[in-house]
């Protein structure tokens, strides 16, 4: 028995080389992508759709659900997805061997408009003007990176059954991410600084001891080497 991965994008695609040969493992990676979607017919659709993946795997099948870390976000918490997303982590939870992986911005090759790195680009490649909020910080990490998180943390038999956040141990400034995409496009952003924004923390101390050996560092250079590497010469 081979990995099940469920869905076709971001995540989908960056798991399907490295599980795809794993066995007793579901991956499911589908649903609403937008995290401003107060529709609610896209979220009974991923309801309905998370629901009939849970009812068709093996009670011995590892069962690995996304969530997001907005959670921790006090501005957020009340907001349409991230209610959803929690609603949807109750019903992963039902199944016995569930794993729950909370993301923040996850960034890679996506045509998803939705993403912040995806407008930065859009914005800054066309020299058109946004707002930049100067109080904000968001927190990036490569789609590569989580891959290999998760695979070390499905390494690990008390894992199963529970919650991580999957995350860069710091936060980025949203200017400093705008920095990056202008030094990566090799051209200035032309944006309206205003005093708005917040940030807010994420435990990723979880996930620290693994990091070594999943190859991944978040040493002060690795939001300039996300950025170069999906959007620098497109």
């Amino acid at each position: 028995m081979t990995s099940l991965i469920i869905g076709s994008g971001l995540l989908a695609t960056a798991f399907s080389t490295s599980f795809s040969a794993r066995a007793g493992i579901c991956i499911y990676a589908a649903g609403v992508s937008n995290s401003g979607c107060t529709d609610v017919k896209e979220f009974v659709r991923e309801r309905l759709r998370l629901e009939q993946a849970l009812s068709q795997i093996s009670s011995e099948t590892v069962f690995v659900y996304f969530g997001t870390c907005s959670i921790a976000d006090p501005d957020l918490k009340n907001a349409p997805y991230v209610l959803h997303k929690l609603a949807m982590e109750n019903i992963a939870r039902e199944h016995p061997l569930h794993l729950i992986l909370r993301l923040p911005q996850v960034v890679g090759k996506t045509p998803n408009p939705h993403t912040l790195l995806n407008f930065l680009f859009s914005r800054i490649s066309r020299s058109e003007g946004f707002k930049l909020w100067h109080k904000a910080k968001r927190n990036i990490i490569d789609v590569a990176d989580v891959v290999k998180i998760t695979e070390q943390l499905l390494m690990l038999e008390s894992s199963q059954g529970s919650t991580f956040n999957i995350a860069n141990t710091s936060a980025d400034s949203v200017a400093d991410i705008v920095k990056a995409m202008e030094s990566a496009l090799g051209k200035p952003a032309v944006f309206e600084d205003v005093d708005l924004g917040s940030e807010y923390a994420i435990d990723t101390s979880a996930i620290v001891p693994l990091l070594s050996h999943a190859g991944v560092c978040f040493d002060s250079a690795y939001l300039q080497r996300v950025v170069n590497k999906y959007y620098r010469n497109v």
